[in-house]
């Protein structure tokens, strides 16, 4: 792979989730070391997917994936396997790497301290270590996932939904942490003051096209152009609905005609198809 190639690189990638259900189709796009990107799309558009296939955990159908070698990744993901529900916070930590890790416990502190989940009480600290993940609520728990990603410090940052279970002390001091990180990070978020502080450009997962569109800059500009694109799209694709519908009605009347016309309603109706289609 040439040097000034990107982090990440996606060349002609093609991938369906299910039958005759694409997600994305014919991609490229490169992100390069060091850059902060927000993936956005419409619901159910594939965005978890792509985290998927920049994990490895998919594959694509067609095309290539490349990630510089030696890069390490990590996500947060949405919900603790059951299998580490009975761990300890320590064992909980030490599990995300695959090598031991000594002398863990000042990288734990720093990570609940960024995700708001570091106690106050001394006495409490003394221990809170050696509590167990399954004593902790939901929210807490999805905090506990988010620290587990950061306690990496992985050169791709993949994050989901990652304020959802935080408070607003909590969101800055996340933010503290992604403005300063020197690496690579993309995140899935509806917060957008959240994003516009750190963020540096928009993935955009188009799913009419099943494309991923990279737009460069501020996030609240970014999202001025994409909605001023989606709405040109939209009126683009209502014309194209009335001028179908005027040629469905003419090529039934020429088939009602009988005789050659039937012809004209047959090619008619075949164009009719492939408008339908695009």
């Amino acid at each position: 792979m040439s040097k000034n190639a990107g982090l990440i690189s996606f060349s002609d990638v093609s991938y369906e989730h299910a039958a005759l259900k694409p997600i994305l189709i014919d991609t490229s796009f490169s992100i390069r070391r060091g850059a902060k990107f927000t993936l956005m799309g419409q619901n159910g558009a594939g965005k978890s997917t792509l985290f998927g296939l920049i994990t490895g955990q998919y594959k694509p159908d067609e095309g290539m994936i490349s990630i510089m070698p030696r890069t390490n990744i990590a996500i947060s993901r949405q919900v603790i396997p059951r299998e580490d529900l009975d761990l300890t916070i320590r064992a909980f930590f030490e599990k995300q790497f695959s090598e031991k890790i000594y002398n863990i416990d000042p990288r734990i502190d720093e990570v609940l301290e960024i995700v708001n989940l570091s106690p106050k009480d001394p006495e409490v600290i003394k221990t809170f270590k050696d509590r167990i993940i399954n004593s902790f609520s939901g929210g807490q728990q999805a905090r506990l996932l988010l620290a587990s990603a950061l306690i990496q410090n992985p050169d791709i940052l993949l994050l989901d939904e990652p304020t959802n279970n935080l408070d607003v002390e909590g969101i800055a001091h996340l933010t503290t942490f992604l403005k300063e990180y020197r690496k690579t990070v993309i995140v899935i978020s509806h917060d957008a003051d959240f994003l516009n502080a750190f963020t540096e450009g928009v993935l955009y997962l188009n799913e009419q096209t099943k494309n991923i569109e990279l737009y460069q800059g501020n996030y609240h500009d970014v999202i001025k152009d994409i909605t001023a694109q989606v709405e040109k799209e939209r009126r683009k694709n209502a014309q194209l609905e009335k001028e179908i519908q005027a040629n469905k009605d003419k090529a039934n009347f020429f088939a009602m005609k009988g005789g050659r016309l039937r012809a004209v309603a047959k090619t008619m109706r075949e164009k009719v198809a492939d408008y339908e289609e695009n």
